[in-house]
């Protein structure tokens, strides 16, 4: 009675398994996990700026109320940019004006 060696068919299947998890489990599971903590830093962020509304009273004071809420954010382990921060803000309350027509 002869022997057939399955080695190379179990070791292609292994491949092939190995291949369609990288494909579309690891992918999945990144972007699950990254949701995830894009929402938690939101919630984070809105306690946050509330705290900051209330220790730093009164208009003029946004500058205070960011590096305030920058600092905690850091001490959380977020990294933030104050300087992208303030241009993305001041694009929000006043973006460029654009031709018309376009």
């Amino acid at each position: 009675m002869e022997y057939i060696d399955l080695m190379p068919v179990v070791i292609g299947v292994i491949t092939l398994i190995g291949a369609l998890l990288t494909v579309f489990v690891v992918p999945y599971i990144k972007s699950s996990l990254s949701a995830d903590k894009l929402q938690q830093l939101q919630m984070w962020v809105k306690v946050f700026v509330n705290a900051a509304k209330q220790l730093f009273v009164g208009s003029g004071r946004g500058m205070e109320k960011l590096q305030y809420v920058a600092e905690i954010l850091r001490k959380n382990g977020y990294t933030i940019d104050v300087d992208d921060t303030t241009d993305a803000i001041q694009y929000k309350k006043s973006p460029p004006c654009r031709p018309r027509g376009i």
